[in-house]
């Protein structure tokens, strides 16, 4: 069972869970095998806060030493562990480590309450899968559990994050998107006072 595992230089990224409230059209989920960068992300079980950190030192040696960044990100939606992401978070920060956390933004939905309070002093950067610049787009595209009220909870999710991290990044997948709707998806995020990528 991977945990932990190296994908982009001096990155580590943690598999926290395989569970999504997304069914997005271009999700690499789509090809059933769960691989990823070679390594099989299917989780027989979701770790614990103490494997995860087991997970991390034994890449750290293997690595010879500590990865510029740690990420959340999972084979799925790692807010479904929003307790997790908390203690594993402020464990590797008070120990310098800088933490990531790539989302689809509904946690509030995903826990039914402000994940916030929870996440805040356990990440530096979030980064936030808008994939859409309006509801009806991010349906269609992204199917979310929620129906409509998902993407209004991802523009919330990001606003509330820029007032409690330093880095706050909302992201679409190039070529699901036409050149209008990218800008579009672009004006979102500067309206929000939050960075904009394109992956």
């Amino acid at each position: 069972m991977v945990i932990a595992y190296p994908y982009r230089p001096e990155s580590l990224y943690l598999n926290v869970t395989n569970r999504c409230s997304n069914d997005c059209r271009f999700c690499v989920r789509k090809r059933g095998d769960f691989s990823l960068a070679g390594f099989d992300l299917r989780l027989t079980e979701e770790p614990s806060a103490d494997q995860v950190l087991a997970a991390i030192a034994e890449q750290e040696t293997a690595h010879g030493g500590p990865f510029g960044e740690v990420v959340f990100c999972g084979f799925g939606e790692p807010t479904f562990r929003l307790e997790l992401i908390g203690e594993v978070g402020r464990a590797l920060r008070s120990a310098g480590t800088t933490v990531r956390l790539n989302t689809n933004g509904q946690g509030a939905l995903i826990a039914g309450r402000d994940p916030w309070p929870t996440l805040t002093d356990a990440l530096d950067a979030v980064s936030i899968s808008l994939n859409a610049p309006d509801s009806v787009s991010y349906q269609a595209l992204c199917r979310p559990q929620h129906g409509e009220a998902a993407y209004d909870a991802v523009l919330s999710f990001a606003q509330k994050g820029s007032e409690r991290v330093d880095e706050v990044v909302l992201t679409v997948v190039g070529f699901t998107l036409d050149d209008d709707a990218t800008e579009r998806c672009e004006q979102i995020a500067n309206s929000l006072g939050v960075g904009f990528r394109i992956r």
